[in-house]
């Protein structure tokens, strides 16, 4: 099954779900617990379609997708995102696909919709906001001045007051975790999670591994592995091997170029020529929707994030190609598109009041001042990250630890899935992270990259497969053409 393909599925299964969810439930009211049932085991297993319930004494949400027909009486699939913080309701369409899939219920739970005081989502102050306008005369060049007071803005309704921080921490999601499957009365379950839910999930391994029959982490976060902090020599690597990549398909339009050297070079120009606003043009039919005036530090950022998926990064050549100023725009303008889905997935009190009472932040700023040195073209966005992540721990007031305790290896049978793109949590430091472990298969997906399930159908049938055997396969279930990138190259009309 093609990417395109597993994109469009996964769609109309979310207007399916929600058509269930939406009618007769909460969802038009997701900050009122009053009007969601508390979780029990009655209403888990009599479930017909998808609902939502709370427990614990906190109150936290949780998505429930039943099973398929004949699918009930196999333990169900719990699901926890990334983030920290990553909300539920953009990801119930997806979690539909899981349970159809894996012939199994699955259980999101939400946490960070149920801890609105620590979110800003009810002003929009959180949603990626860069100066964008449906006319190029009000498009605004979003300055670091402008990001601060908005951001400040943001951080001005996060209460972290009283015990907050304890009950957002990992450890306590993990607890949870172990009272919701009381609560639901399943003995055994499977755990599938992404990027930072990895750390939730190792530490529900820990504290109850005769409940888990697998274990699935995909793009596992690993802060306790140095390779993990170099954030602009992970981007570097990740263009580095997108070139390679591009190198070997003759269709590639910068197939001559070193996309490490020439992204940067390109957007560089973009700090001596900021007169006229920078069009954003829809993908498919190529026409502007809006304008902006980005820096060269949100150019910088919106290339990473292009390398998350396939999607953008089969762009990244295109743009790489372009042999003046005005098709460089022209070009840029089809991957800023992203910019007009606004953000909003994160909860930015959940998020940084995670990160900033967990993670040896230091060492990550240490890291990021040797790769300033090492790759002083990507100065703008490391320079950013640093200058971020600093404001927002110093605003909300938490001093970050010195260390990080690294977890137990996992004791049940893991899949770990990596992209070999993926500038996030690259495959280097998650090998790295559990080479010790020898209840782990490591899966690689060399053109992939952020969360690789969602990406590729094959990836998808390795969960499939490695859930539902007895003995994890050797091989994966992914060909050679099913991780073919499909390098963006327009057809001209005649």
């Amino acid at each position: 099954m093609s990417m395109k393909k597993l994109i469009t599925i996964t769609a109309l299964t979310t207007c399916f779900l929600f058509g269930y969810f939406t009618a007769g439930s909460a969802a038009s009211d997701p900050d009122n617990t009053n009007k969601i049932p508390a979780c029990t085991a009655d209403l888990y297993r009599n479930a017909k379609a998808v609902f939502r319930c709370v427990w614990s004494k906190h109150d936290i949400k949780l998505f429930v997708i039943p099973a398929p027909t004949g699918g009930a009486a196999n333990p169900p699939v719990l699901y926890i995102l990334g983030g920290p913080g990553g909300r539920g309701e953009v990801h119930v369409g997806h979690m539909g696909l899981l349970a159809q899939r894996l012939n199994r219920a699955v259980l999101l739970p939400d946490s960070a919709d149920s801890f609105p005081s620590l979110d800003c989502r009810r002003t929009d102050l959180d949603d990626a906001h860069w100066g964008i306008s449906s006319k190029p005369e009000d498009a605004v060049f979003y300055t670091r001045p402008m990001q601060q007071s908005r951001l400040a803005a943001c951080l001005d309704q996060v209460d972290l007051r009283g015990d907050v921080l304890a009950r957002i921490s990992t450890e306590a999601q993990a607890d949870r975790l172990m009272e919701l499957r009381e609560t639901l009365g399943t003995n055994r379950w499977v755990v599938m999670a992404e990027s930072y839910g990895a750390r939730v999930a190792l530490a529900l391994v820990e504290k109850e591994p005769a409940s888990i029959d697998r274990l699935i982490l995909d793009s596992p976060e690993t802060p306790w592995v140095e390779s993990f902090w170099h954030t602009g020599q992970n981007f570097h690597a990740s263009l580095e091997r997108l070139s390679d990549f591009c190198r070997n398909e003759y269709l590639c339009p910068a197939m001559r170029l070193h996309l490490e050297e020439r992204i940067p070079a390109l957007i560089s120009v973009f700090n001596r020529d900021m007169v006229e606003p920078l069009a954003l043009r829809d993908l498919y039919s190529r026409e502007v929707v809006a304008y902006a005036r980005p820096t060269q530090e949100q150019l910088l950022i919106t290339a990473f994030m292009a390398l998350r998926s396939p999607q953008r990064m089969e762009l990244m050549p295109y743009i790489g190609a372009s042999n003046n100023d005005e098709t460089l725009k022209k070009r840029f303008g089809l991957l800023l598109s992203q910019l007009l889905k606004p953000g909003g997935s994160l909860n930015v009190g959940f998020h940084h009041g995670v990160r900033c009472s967990e993670l040896p932040l230091a060492r990550w700023y240490e890291a990021l001042s040797v790769d300033i040195k090492q790759y002083p073209e990507l100065a703008p966005f490391i320079e950013y990250l640093d200058w971020r992540q600093k404001f927002v721990c110093d605003t909300i007031g938490i001093k970050s630890p010195l260390s990080f305790q690294p977890p137990q290896m996992p004791t049940v049978p893991t899949l770990i899935l990596s992209g070999g793109l993926d500038p996030v949590t690259p495959y280097s430091a998650v090998k790295g992270a559990f080479q010790g472990s020898t209840n782990a298969v490591h899966r690689l997906y060399p053109p992939l990259g952020h969360i690789v399930h969602s990406q590729v159908d094959c990836a998808l049938a390795d969960v499939v497969t490695f859930v539902n055997s007895e003995a994890p396969p050797e091989e994966s279930t992914c060909r050679k053409k099913d991780l073919e990138l499909k390098f963006y190259t327009p057809v001209m009309k005649r």
